[in-house]
């Protein structure tokens, strides 16, 4: 317990830090922290999946990690065609391990190269999102730029939508289903998480939906310094903190099944009594997804 909770609290200091260079001095030191998510959660699934690949599949993969994530950040910054270029480097994988099935045909499986592109896309391209997350500027954007400049809705908050809400979500998830769980045993997930219950899982959607408007009254305070237009703003604020919630749940179950495939406990163990990094952002990833996503259709609406 002691060796989690000083895990926790060294990760928050990481994340706090390099949130605090993104603010102050540039967006590429954020982009760092999340290379290094993609390279080490990349090194922990190729490394669970070793016995299900072969060592030019895991090498192909591995490129593609360190390639993908700096190319995304670099191209997005300097001419906002991040997501173009992940798509691009992401058939170049594909191409890459199907001419395994040519060029060494006698050791590559079908089975093998599912396995493959699974570690490539579970951390690395997952993580894409959250780097044109980190680059989000809505003064780039023609239609809404005023508006949601206007309000600071802006890569700083939506990185703060990410990594604030998703704990609190947790939080509430466990003490929903600590004390109602023996009132609602239900279980989510029997086979997959035994111990997660159907009202821990309401407890999260409730606690993430909490927690984005607690963000709401504070950003805007801190930034805009009046709450613009709380009619309009509070529900999208609700509505993202809902949603991120549900995905970083479902990216819980997904970490989950993964391990149970593999059968381990842990992805790794660089994080004392939480596992790997990819024990630790495993609802993260797919919670950065729902931002960049519900971000994307607030820009076509508003």
């Amino acid at each position: 317990m002691k060796n989690r909770v000083i895990s926790g609290i060294g990760y928050v200091a990481v994340l706090l830090g390099f949130y605090l260079l993104k603010i102050f001095v540039h967006d590429f030191f954020f982009d760092a922290l999340i290379y290094f998510f993609a390279l080490v959660g990349t090194f922990e699934m190729l490394r669970a999946m070793k016995e299900q690949t072969t060592k030019a599949e895991r090498g192909i993969v591995a490129v593609f990690a360190i390639v993908t994530v700096p190319a995304c950040a670099i191209t997005e910054y300097y001419v906002q065609f991040g997501l173009h270029v992940t798509c691009i480097c992401f058939f170049a994988l594909a191409v890459a391990l199907l001419s395994l099935l040519v060029l060494r045909h006698d050791e590559t499986t079908l089975e093998n190269l599912g396995i493959s592109l699974l570690s490539a896309v579970y951390p690395s391209l997952l993580l894409c999102l959250l780097v044109l997350t980190n680059h989000i500027d809505p003064a780039l954007m023609r239609v809404s730029s005023e508006r949601l400049a206007e309000i600071c809705f802006n890569s700083d908050l939506l990185i703060l939508m990410i990594f604030v809400v998703s704990p609190i979500s947790d939080t509430m998830a466990f003490l929903f289903g600590k004390f109602l769980g023996k009132f609602f045993p239900a279980k989510m997930a029997p086979t997959i998480s035994p111990n997660k219950t159907v009202v821990g899982a309401i407890g999260g959607l409730i606690g993430g939906a909490v927690g984005a408007g607690i963000l709401y009254f504070v950003y805007q305070w801190l930034f805009v310094g009046a709450w613009i237009d709380m009619q309009v703003w509070l529900p999208v604020y609700l509505a993202i903190g809902f949603f991120s919630s549900l995905a970083n749940e479902f990216g819980d179950l997904v970490e989950s099944c993964i391990k149970r495939k593999v059968g381990l406990k842990d992805m790794g163990k660089i994080m004392p009594g939480h596992g790997g990094i990819l024990d630790r952002i495993d609802g993260t990833l797919f919670a950065c997804g729902a931002v960049y996503l519900m971000y994307s259709l607030i820009v076509l609406l508003a």
